[in-house]
């Protein structure tokens, strides 16, 4: 079997990557192609970079972790999402590119469910989502902190505000962050990829020993190593979930009650104090979430997706389903983002 990843941005290799590796694993053919803002990184393995290597490659899926790709490709395409959130405008909406969606968790897959039987045009199977095969149960913060070079006898708070004008919480939260930044603890912030100069700018005049920017494109070593995550109405809190760790949101939209969530800047630094110091104070909240969210736990949801792909070639699924009708001008921009 061929595999081909195609991203457009650049988070979507942490999400991706495990996939990778799995095939390495098992001896599957894998390539990447790259556009869009995803187009000058620099990723491990080979990639294609032309219309016409990808269809010289012929490959037998195409996994996308983003919500458009070139319908002309060969290959199944696949569809894994870029977040554990479906709170956000769009999520729901069916592009007609995909044959398969891939879904994480209980609660996704139901809502997808119900859109396969009104459209006919795909497939669903829940097989847990990539990047989360990276987070291993119980991993020790004491040492992911040493691993990062941070101080494993100081407490360390994540910062991972979303870029969303609607959402984030960066502008607001900057002075209180800005004020407190207290010598007992370790302040990290990883910024969505899309977060805008100016708000970067901000913070990294507050570059110290104790204030990191992370540069990384995975976040999940950083939520290793954290005992705490202030987050807003951002999936990356979702992902934390998995740590069964305190999360603070900062005017949270839904599922507020998976952590302490605050509606003034000012009510920060309690809830800071607060979550450290009765860590399991939303723990079951927390669990319930995970169950149907993403209850896998075990790394595998990698291997179920490209077993998912396997079944539905073997068994020739998609010549069941209606013709799909792409949006013309999605199908316009792909095509102006992909070289011929």
């Amino acid at each position: 079997m061929k595999v081909l990843c195609f991203i457009t941005k650049p988070y979507s290799v942490s999400i991706l990557e495990p996939i990778q590796a799995y095939c390495q694993k098992e001896k599957i053919d894998f390539v990447w192609f790259k556009a869009s803002t995803a187009l000058s990184l620099q990723i491990k393995g080979k990639a294609l970079s032309t219309t016409e290597e990808v269809l010289q490659y012929n490959p037998d899926a195409v996994i996308v972790s983003g919500n458009v790709v070139p319908d002309y490709w060969p290959g199944l395409k696949v569809q894994i999402f870029h977040g554990l959130g479906e709170e956000k405008k769009g999520h729901y909406d069916i592009t007609d590119f995909f044959d398969l969606y891939c879904t994480p968790g209980p609660f996704m897959t139901e809502k997808f469910q119900e859109l396969q039987k009104i459209h006919g045009t795909f497939l669903v199977d829940e097989t847990g989502w990539s990047k989360m095969d990276l987070i291993q149960s119980e991993m020790n913060v004491e040492n992911a902190k040493k691993q990062l070079g941070l101080d494993p006898n100081k407490k360390m708070i994540l910062y991972a505000p979303t870029f969303s004008p609607k959402y984030t919480s960066a502008s607001d939260l900057f002075s209180v962050i800005k004020s407190h930044q207290f010598q007992e603890l370790q302040w990290c912030i990883k910024f969505h990829d899309l977060e805008t100069k100016d708000i970067i700018d901000q913070y990294l005049s507050l570059e110290s020993d104790t204030f990191t920017i992370i540069r990384d494109l995975s976040i999940i070593p950083w939520m290793a190593a954290s005992d705490c995550m202030i987050a807003d109405t951002s999936s990356v809190t979702y992902e934390y979930l998995l740590f069964n760790r305190p999360i603070i949101t900062y005017r949270a939209k839904t599922r507020k009650d998976k952590g302490i969530n605050i509606k003034d800047s000012g009510e920060l630094i309690n809830a800071i104090n607060q979550s450290l110091n009765d860590p399991d104070e939303y723990s079951n909240i927390r669990k319930e979430y995970i169950d149907i969210i993403h209850p896998y736990t075990d790394g595998k949801s990698s291997e179920r997706v490209i077993n998912a792909i396997k079944t539905i070639l073997n068994e020739n699924k998609v010549s069941k389903l209606k013709p799909k009708t792409p949006n013309w001008f999605r199908k316009r921009r792909i095509r102006k983002m992909v070289k011929p």
